[in-house]
């Protein structure tokens, strides 16, 4: 399959889609439930069609399904299999589904599709579909917001930055769907980190306020934590107060 990989790598140019391939933004399923996905295009000279695999944490594609044309679809080595985990269809020109079927945690990856109108010119890839298998949902689910250190408040003395660093903290959530905002502040976010042993989700976000405001009791700061939790997306937000003397 790397070898694949790297013989296409050598002879497509590679373009992302400015709109013409059209996929799912993203989908969810259940584990050993069966999910098809779409891929529609408006180039009816584009006879090559591609589905191509990103796994989780990873840089490099491999490729899934090969197209030469209306009613043909080839589920490429190593994923051609005896159980049939996958299959592929070819309807029309501008139209191919790629079916994964008795699916696993391991099969949650972003699958893009990418078509051509010869083998060995330029490739026009959609924006992917990012499948998340289900494989638990979440069972607990902790946010909260951490004030300022007391060795960041002492050293204020000693240096010109007077600002104060807040970290809303969220974990316990399955799966990986999740943003962090901040009201009426620029945050710094991190990527959703998996612990390995629980399969469970934690993310931190982190602003810089005004020190003085930080000092005033009657001054809020609200995190809010979006996140999908296994049926649908939900807000939790908390908020903490100034502390005044810290």
């Amino acid at each position: 399959m790397e070898l694949s990989w790297f013989i296409l790598t050598l002879l497509l140019t590679v373009y992302k889609s400015n709109g013409e391939i059209l996929q799912e933004p993203e989908m969810f399923a259940n584990r050993s439930s069966t999910v098809t996905l779409t891929c529609q295009h408006d180039n009816s000279d584009h006879y090559r069609l591609f589905w191509y695999k990103q796994a989780k944490g990873t840089v490099g594609l491999s490729l899934l399904v090969f197209s030469a044309g209306q009613n043909q679809a080839y589920i490429e080595e190593p994923f051609k299999t005896q159980d049939s985990k996958y299959a592929a269809t070819r309807p029309e020109i501008k139209m191919s589904t790629l079916q994964i079927n008795n699916l696993e945690t391991e099969d949650s990856a972003l699958y893009y599709c990418a078509t051509s109108t010869q083998y060995h010119i330029t490739a026009y890839f959609g924006n992917g579909t990012k499948l998340t298998v289900l494989g638990k949902k979440k069972n607990f689910f902790f946010n909260y917001i951490l004030p300022p250190s007391p060795k960041e408040i002492c050293s204020q003395d000693k240096i010109n930055d007077k600002r104060s660093t807040l970290v809303c903290v969220a974990s316990g959530f399955y799966p990986d769907h999740v943003s962090v905002s901040w009201k009426d502040s620029v945050s710094t976010d991190t990527s959703a980190q998996q612990d390995k042993t629980t399969l469970m989700y934690h993310i931190s976000s982190r602003i810089k306020v005004n020190g003085t405001d930080w000092m005033d009791p009657k001054r809020s700061f609200a995190c809010t934590v979006h996140f999908f939790n296994g049926d649908e997306y939900v807000n939790v937000t908390n908020t903490i107060n100034g502390q005044k003397g810290l």
